[in-house]
This record gives C-alpha cells, sequence and structure tokens, in this order.
C-alpha cells in the first residue's frame, strides 16, 4: 500500500514537472515578441492550464491507459504494478531534469511513453507492449503533429501576410490583443493533454487495486492534476521561453500571433480525439514554419538540429534510463 501510494505521489509530481519543463514553451513566442508582459503571460498561461484537466474531455488519458500495454499484462503485473510504473515515471522524470538542466526543449509525452515501456520490456518481453495501439495513437500523432505544425504555421503566415501586407503599424497592437485569446485557449488545450497523461496512469494503478471498474477519471484526481501542471508552469516556465522563444527565429507579434493560432488548431483537434502529443514539439515546429515562409535565412536550423535530436533520443533515452531503475530496484 505504501509504494502504491508513493507511486500515486510520483505521478502527481511528474505533472508537476512537465508543467515546470514543457507548459513554458507555450508563452514563449507571446512573451519574447513583447506581445504581453511576461508576469501578466504567466499568470493568465497559469489559470488556462489549471482549468483545462478539470473541463477538457479526458480521451487522452484513456489512450495512456489502454494503448501503450497490453491490458493482459497490466492485470497480470498485480502488486508489481506500483513498481513497475514508479520506475517508468523516474526514468522519464530523469531524462526530463537532465534537458531542463541544459534549457533543450524536449518532450515529456515522448519520455513518460519511453518511461513507462522500459520495465514491461524487462518483465515481461517486448510482446506486453500494445505495438499497435502505441503506433496508431501514440507514435503516429507524436511525430506527425510537429509536421502539422510546422505547415500550419507556414500556410497561416502566407495567408495573414496576405491580408495584412497593406496594413499600417497599427495592426501589431489588435495581433497583441488577439492573442490573449490564442494563449489563454492553447494553454487549456495542452494542459489537458498533458496532465491527462499522468492520470490516465493512475487509472492503471486504481484499476489493478480494484479502486476503480473503468476507465473514467475521479474528479479529485483531475482536480490534484489541475493544480499540480499549473503550479509547475508557475515556478519552472522561465528556464525554456528564452530557447524556443528567441534561439529559433526572432519573433514579433506577427510571427507569435501565427505560431499560437496554428498550434492551438493541433492542440485542439489532437485532445478531442484522445491523441497525446508534445506541446514542446509543436510549438517548436509552428515557429520553424513561420520563419521558414518568411526568411528561411534567418531561422537558426542549426538549434532546430539539436532540438530534433533530443526528439529523436528521448524515447530510447527514457527507456534505458526507466530499465536500469527498475532492474536496480528489483535486486535492492
Amino acid at each position: 500500500m505504501a509504494l502504491y501510494t508513493l507511486t500515486i505521489a510520483v505521478i502527481f509530481l511528474y505533472i508537476f514537472i512537465t508543467g515546470f519543463h514543457d507548459e513554458g514553451n507555450l508563452i514563449a513566442t507571446i512573451i519574447c515578441s513583447r506581445s504581453i508582459e511576461a508576469k501578466k503571460a504567466l499568470i493568465i498561461a497559469s489559470v488556462a492550464q489549471f482549468l483545462g484537466p478539470l473541463i477538457v474531455t479526458t480521451a487522452v488519458s484513456t489512450t495512456i491507459a489502454k494503448d501503450i500495454i497490453k491490458y493482459s499484462y497490466l492485470l497480470k503485473s498485480g502488486e508489481n504494478i506500483s513498481l513497475l510504473i514508479l520506475s517508468g515515471i523516474l526514468g522519464a522524470a530523469l531524462w526530463n531534469f537532465i534537458t531542463w538542466y541544459y534549457a533543450i526543449p524536449s518532450s515529456s509525452s515522448h519520455a513518460l511513453i519511453g518511461g513507462i515501456l522500459g520495465p514491461f520490456a524487462i518483465e515481461y518481453g517486448f510482446h506486453s507492449i500494445n505495438f499497435y495501439g502505441i503506433m496508431t495513437k501514440v507514435i503516429i500523432p507524436l511525430f506527425f503533429s510537429p509536421i502539422i505544425g510546422f505547415v500550419a504555421g507556414y500556410i497561416l503566415t502566407l495567408i495573414f501576410w496576405k491580408l495584412l501586407k497593406n496594413a499600417q503599424p497599427s495592426v501589431n497592437s489588435f495581433l497583441k490583443k488577439l492573442q490573449y485569446g490564442t494563449m489563454f485557449l492553447l494553454n487549456i488545450g495542452q494542459s489537458a493533454n498533458d496532465a491527462q497523461k499522468g492520470m490516465g496512469l493512475i487509472v492503471i494503478l486504481m484499476m489493478i487495486k480494484g479502486n476503480t471498474h473503468s476507465f473514467g477519471v475521479p474528479f479529485f484526481v483531475k482536480y490534484i492534476a489541475a493544480f499540480m501542471i499549473s503550479f509547475g508552469l508557475l515556478f519552472g516556465g522561465f528556464r525554456m521561453i528564452k530557447s524556443v522563444g528567441g534561439r529559433i527565429y526572432r519573433v514579433r507579434p506577427f510571427h507569435s500571433f501565427n505560431a499560437q493560432l496554428s498550434s492551438l488548431l493541433v492542440v485542439t483537434a489532437a485532445t478531442l480525439v484522445g491523441a497525446p502529443i508534445s506541446g514542446t514539439q509543436l510549438v517548436n515546429s509552428s515557429i520553424l514554419g513561420v520563419g521558414a515562409r518568411e526568411r528561411p535565412s534567418a531561422v537558426r536550423w542549426q538549434f532546430a538540429k539539436a532540438i530534433f535530436a533530443a526528439w529523436i533520443t528521448t524515447i530510447p533515452a527514457s527507456f534505458i534510463f526507466s530499465s536500469i531503475i527498475y532492474m536496480v530496484a528489483k535486486l535492492l
């Protein structure tokens, strides 16, 4: 019972870590373009982050609970389920801390998926993994959402450039005001998507322990998850802002608006259909799309390559970390 309680506590802590590791990406362009003052943006975004898990569909948590590990192996794990999930979370958290410390915009979503797969592969072999579910519900959305974000950023920049090419400089004030709405909605959608990943793992634990008999998420779990991801953004969000908002492309209100809107469209669609995606990937790719359309030579592609390398290595790295942690834990 103690390990079960500890595991749930660590999952909530991971949701907090996701808040300060990933969610600052969502307001990076707004702050760096000076569309909204930093403290004001952070407060508004944190409120939206709190509301997201409470009011948005829990389709993503169901995907995490049903489509990563085969359900028969979840049932088979019995009392060992807490140690398996705890090791997975710790492996993902270790990778997150490494990338957060070096301000590398990697994906907590990728880290979580890789972290959960490791211990189950060690304990039951790779046949315990729901490869079809992971491929269709997790891997494809995670890897294709940045491509869609890039294309959306490119197309929206093209459209609004044509619409606003003869506009007066005062149009920037209008774009800044619009970003209050895009920022609020984007943070609602992405916080719901990110927090639900941890909520799905808690549902697994509760089902195996007999504390619930469905994939529905209890309200108290939603409430605590909402609190944790919101405060995670408040405490650590600024560290990633410089990397995302300034090192890829020099953003102004026009670029920030297009990046925000393209990210919002993809996040909304993914969250409604239950596809877990990475806000970090999405925002970065949207900025790349915006910059590529306006002035490709000004895009810092070298930094983009480093981000891409982090995306590719995150799942294997967290898989290895969680596997090692699980093996050591079993020995102890």
